[in-house]
């Protein structure tokens, strides 16, 4: 509470300001800090009325690991279904509303996160819970799709990372079922409520603000022929993405590379980012940045986030690669020149991650030192790309991106390094239990994380509709052999400019102090 606000409630109005007193200060109670998770839970179950609401179901069930573990999530749900049934109060009709309500949740849950319900006392509490489901016409169809998502999704349970999960016997505190209790639901029509669930949206179209979705109905149209629906599916793709060394970099790619449109090499490098951050399940991107390095070596789904991280680095060291090439500065020239135009390609494609990638290998000191060659590029393409540089800037915290990328239209890849450091300080700078005995919920640290994340499960949620596989440019991309040492690609740099021949470095020129 703010101390504004603390000041409002202790005096009234009517109170004299010279009769206010010390002892008004004990006229409301101090405000806990933290939620407990018992409230927490009721607010994932209440009605969604608000934007708000829908956003606090998403960041919850992606996050709740970190402070209860599933079972225990299931039992609270399962103990406010119990209270509804026996509430004999309520409302035919409105006790239905509410225990459908509640089913979705867990229906949205299963189909989210199945790994949740890998464990066997929580599958066999999910699977007690279908079966009495099942004996309640109005809800049998509820019961049939997450039985459906049960069967074909609930595989393991990579629990690498997470503070609390189910006990691989009998977790503690799970409810199961009694056989003598059942959902009680009035005779009334199934047509009065109805139950969306993904399994009923069309083929086309692809949940959006969800994240970890292991289903069948994740759709996405990448190349002519392609489609993958779900994230094994993308991973499987990612996985044959990773960059080999079979092709030497020569003044034959040299000509290939250049004969190949800007569009195409744009196109390809953003299928293969796509796939990539579509290999990405939300809960590994806070994973990667809670995880010590020798926990992250043992989740296996963190390669995902690893592999695109990698193949960024890959990118920048690519570009330069091909840039000093040629021994000659006009041939540089036109190479540097057609990077600049696949990074407005990359813009105009919303590819923030390949757009920056390039920048990186552009603007490293290998390419930047480069005075003959930028020389050489017309002003109209140099001012151009400046305006990129100015896009992806680090100025007043990515001001410029961060306002391009809330704007920015579906289909978007982000920035990946840029939202991982966000999610770095938001992990890093609170807790997780907060209140005098450590057992509240800090869930202001959660809405930041939530902020971050939501963002990212949108834009999974669309993918690109006409990206079509170039095999010459995805060649170029992954199979070139080149060098990969820092210190190797800047004395390439040094040997086609010399700093002491007519292309000495301009930055030297212009601050000799840092030479010193």
């Amino acid at each position: 509470m703010e101390e504004s606000d603390a000041e409002s409630f202790r005096y009234s109005d009517e109170v004299p300001i010279l009769q206010r007193s010390e002892e008004s200060f004990l006229e409301k109670p101090a405000k806990s800090a933290g939620v407990a998770f018992d409230e927490l839970v009721d607010r994932l179950i209440a009605p969604r009325m608000t934007k708000a609401d829908n956003n606090f179901s998403d960041v919850f069930l992606c996050l709740y690991r970190k402070f209860a573990a599933p079972g225990e999530l299931f039992s609270a749900i399962l103990t406010r279904l119990d209270r509804v049934r026996d509430d004999k109060s309520a409302h035919y009709l409105s006790k239905t509303a509410t225990q459908l309500r509640i089913i979705e949740v867990v229906a949205k849950w299963v189909s989210l996160y199945p790994g949740d319900f890998a464990r066997p006392g929580t599958r066999r509490n999910l699977e007690e819970f279908i079966k009495h489901l099942s004996t309640e016409p109005i809800f049998s169809i509820a019961a049939q799709q997450i039985r459906r998502h049960l069967e074909h999704s609930v595989v393991e349970d990579d629990d690498t990372g997470w503070a609390k999960s189910d006990e691989l016997a009998d977790e503690e505190g799970s409810k199961v079922l009694s056989k003598d209790k059942t959902l009680s639901a009035p005779d009334v029509s199934n047509g009065m409520i109805s139950l969306h669930l993904d399994d009923d949206k069309p083929p086309d179209e692809r949940p959006s603000g969800s994240s970890d979705l292991s289903h069948a109905d994740r759709t996405s149209s990448v190349g002519t022929h392609v489609s993958f629906h779900s994230y094994d599916e993308y991973e499987r793709e990612a996985a044959n993405m990773e960059p080999t060394d079979v092709l030497p970099m020569n003044k034959f790619r040299y000509h290939i590379f250049m004969d190949i449109s800007d569009d195409d090499i744009a196109d390809e490098m953003t299928r293969i980012d796509w796939v990539m951050f579509s290999s990405i399940r939300i809960r590994d991107f806070v994973r990667h940045v809670s995880l010590s390095l020798d926990q992250r070596s043992k989740c296996k789904s963190l390669k995902n986030v690893n592999r695109m991280i990698n193949h960024f680095n890959h990118v920048a060291k690519w570009v330069a690669n091909l840039i000093l090439l040629r021994d000659k500065a006009k041939h540089r020239a036109q190479m540097l020149e057609k990077f600049m135009n696949i990074a407005q390609k990359l813009r105009r494609l919303n590819n923030y991650n390949g757009l920056a990638a390039i920048l990186a290998g552009i603007n490293g000191t290998a390419v930047h030192r480069l005075s003959q060659t930028w020389a050489l590029v017309p002003p109209e393409s140099q001012k151009s790309f400046a305006k990129l540089g100015i896009l992806m800037g680090t100025q007043k915290s990515h001001f410029a991106y961060r306002l391009a990328w809330e704007n920015s239209p579906l289909p978007r890849i982000p920035y990946i390094p840029l939202h991982r450091r966000d999610l770095v300080s938001a992990e890093e700078g609170s807790k997780t239990f907060v209140g005098p005995d450590g057992d509240r919920v800090n869930w202001k640290k959660f809405e930041v994380l939530g902020e971050v994340l939501l963002p990212l499960m949108k834009s999974q949620g669309t993918a690109y509709p006409n990206l079509s596989k170039h095999e010459a440019a995805r060649e170029l991309i992954l199979d070139c052999r080149m060098p990969t040492d820092e210190e190797e690609i800047y004395q390439r740099s040094v040997q086609v400019e010399s700093t002491a021949g007519g292309g000495a470095d301009i930055s030297k020129k212009k601050f000799p102090w840092f030479a010193k």
